[in-house]
Order: structure tokens, then C-alpha cells, then sequence
């Protein structure tokens, strides 16, 4: 019998050393998988997080460059469209244009003024622009239909500002009109015989 007392008190401490060593890897080991398993999930976490971050920028930048694509062929188009005419041929057209809207819609200009080509309202390009001054009196219904008129006449002209006083003729407005040229553009060449 003390052989098998002495088995079983063997397999007893056995047992309680393998139960101290799994209390020993309970308390040291399964805490630090624990903590290097919820660090890699928090990796995880914060990679997706990033993922799709960097794909919401991505979309961004593709949008901006859609939009810049598209604002570019619109530069290149009003480009092409831009008057081909010398200074004086625009200066020539509007003041006919002006004279003949002013006459028909009853109002008188005063002081029309032709500033020179400058190139400052246009840095960094080779366009030049033109501005022309011009008062313009009569009475609030005409100045406004006049404006439509201007506006609706096909020149190169567009309005920059414009300022409606009260004087001792009626309603003066103030009018400065603007046009952009290539600076080094040429008037087309009329073909003889035409």
C-alpha cells in the first residue's frame, strides 16, 4: 500500500505543480496575449480608419481635378472667343452701339471715356483689357431699358460697376464697361473684293 500511497501523493504534488504552472501562465502569459491581442485590434481599427480616410481625400482630389479639367476647357473656350479686333475697331463698334441704343431709348450720354489697353486687371496672361466710362441721363424706365439693350448687343463689353445718382436732369448713371483682348492679337484681314 505504500507503494500506491506513495503514487498517488507523487501524482498529487504533480498535479499541484502543473496546476501552480498554469496558475503562473494564468497570471502572466494570458494577460500579455490578452493586451498584444486588443493592441493589434486597435491597429486594425485605427489602419480601416485610415483607409478610408485617405480614400474620402482621394475622391476629394479626383473632384478637384474634374473641376479644374472642366474650368480649364471653359478658360480655353472663352480663349477662342475672345474678340480678334484691334482696340480701335472695339472702340469704334461700341461708341455706335452706344450712340444708336442711346438714341433709341431717349436717354444722353455725357463724358465717354476710352481708357488706354492695360494689362493690369489681366497679370500673369497676355490679355490686355479695355475700359470705357460713361455717363448716361434720363429717366429710371430708359436708363434700364437701355442697360438690357447694352447688355443683350452682342459687344465684348461687360458691365464692371455701375452707379445710379439723382441729378438736376433726371437719373444719371454711372457705367464702367469692360473688355479683355490677347494683347498681341491682330484684327482679322477684310479679303479683297469683299
Amino acid at each position: 500500500m505504500s507503494a500506491s500511497l506513495r503514487g498517488s501523493a507523487t501524482r498529487a504534488w504533480i498535479g499541484a505543480a502543473l496546476a501552480a504552472a498554469g496558475l503562473l501562465v494564468a497570471l502572466f502569459v494570458l494577460p500579455g496575449l490578452s493586451q498584444d491581442l486588443s493592441n493589434q485590434q486597435r491597429a486594425r481599427d485605427r489602419a480601416e480608419q485610415d483607409l478610408r480616410q485617405q480614400e474620402a481625400e482621394l475622391q476629394g482630389r479626383k473632384a478637384l481635378a474634374g473641376r479644374l479639367a472642366a474650368s480649364e476647357g471653359e478658360l480655353q473656350t472663352l480663349e477662342k472667343q475672345m474678340s480678334q479686333k484691334s482696340i480701335g475697331q472695339l472702340q469704334w463698334d461700341l461708341s455706335k452701339a452706344l450712340h444708336d441704343l442711346s438714341t433709341e431709348h431717349g436717354i444722353r450720354l455725357q463724358a465717354v471715356k476710352y481708357q488706354a489697353p492695360n494689362r493690369e486687371a489681366a497679370k500673369g496672361t497676355d490679355l490686355e483689357s479695355l475700359d470705357v466710362e460713361f455717363n448716361a441721363l434720363g429717366v429710371y424706365a430708359s436708363l434700364k431699358s437701355f442697360m438690357l439693350a447694352l447688355e443683350r448687343s452682342g459687344q465684348p463689353f461687360a458691365v464692371g460697376a455701375v452707379k445710379l445718382d439723382e441729378s438736376p436732369e433726371g437719373a444719371r448713371l454711372t457705367v464702367l464697361l469692360r473688355a479683355f483682348r490677347k494683347a498681341g492679337a491682330k484684327a482679322p484681314v477684310a479679303e479683297e473684293g469683299a
